[in-house]
């Protein structure tokens, strides 16, 4: 009996090994159906989300073109920042489910193009603060879609937790890329926890306190160095360090 037991112990390993193997193959296999399912339900969803917002555009273009009264352009113009609005949402919905399933793809683009269509966004809200695009042509390669949402988020906040005249500065010393703010700054032992979800300084501030953390995510998943250089009452510089050599493309 003992003599045996050696081949037992080892049948038992194969049959467990063998068994393991036949259902790990079944469970991938099911698992990736799933997620061809999965992917041509969000293809679907999406296809059918564009449709409506498409036909609100064509059709708003047309009532700009015959309306002459200025109440009426003034309702139409309202009409078309909401349709934008859904319009980023959309891109938003779109952009979050194909990240989840891995379907974003790294291309080349201008930084200092996209801070510029970013800054465009704010041009109603901004109030007094002058927003100062500093930036000179600067190539990179990653997610340009994630990097907008970050740009956003970064400008966004250099505005709500500013000063009335104050100033928005976006420029690049070497590989640093810098939002700089002449806000009220963020207090010392919260640095620590700024990047977390639901963070606010201000707790009944308008928002989620989800805007960092997102720049924190999108970050990591680039490898690329965030630091926060901050005084209260003096402003707030946010440092996004682009020097990973398969991100940078090229500078001029």
């Amino acid at each position: 009996m003992v003599a045996n037991e050696p081949l037992r112990i080892a049948l038992l390993v194969i049959f467990a090994l063998g068994l393991y193997l036949f259902l790990s193959g079944g469970l991938s296999d099911a698992l990736e159906a799933e997620e061809r399912r999965l992917k041509d339900l969000v293809d679907e969803t999406l296809h059918e989300l564009n449709t409506p917002i498409a036909t609100i555009e064509a059709n708003l273009k047309m009532l700009r073109r015959t309306c002459t009264g200025e109440r009426e352009k003034r309702r139409l113009e309202r009409i078309g920042g909401a349709c934008e609005n859904l319009t980023r949402l959309y891109e938003s919905i779109e952009y979050d489910i194909k990240k989840n399933i891995n379907h974003i793809e790294n291309r080349i683009f201008d930084i200092s193009e996209t801070i510029a269509d970013v800054i465009g966004r704010f041009e109603d809200i901004r109030g007094e603060i002058e927003i100062k695009n500093e930036l000179d042509p600067f190539m990179i390669k990653a997610d340009r879609a994630g990097f907008e949402r970050v740009a956003e988020n970064l400008i966004s906040n250099a505005i709500k937790y500013n000063r009335p005249g104050g100033y928005v500065r976006i420029y690049r010393e070497k590989s640093q890329l810098i939002f700089e703010d002449s806000g009220r700054g963020i207090d010392t032992k919260n640095l620590f926890i700024v990047f977390e979800r639901a963070f606010q300084e201000i707790p009944d501030s308008k928002g989620h306190g989800l805007g960092l953390a997102i720049v924190k995510n999108y970050c990591d998943r680039h490898k690329i160095k965030i630091g926060i250089d901050t005084k209260k009452g003096t402003g707030t510089r946010v440092l996004l360090d682009l020097s990973i050599p398969h991100s940078m493309v090229s500078s001029t």
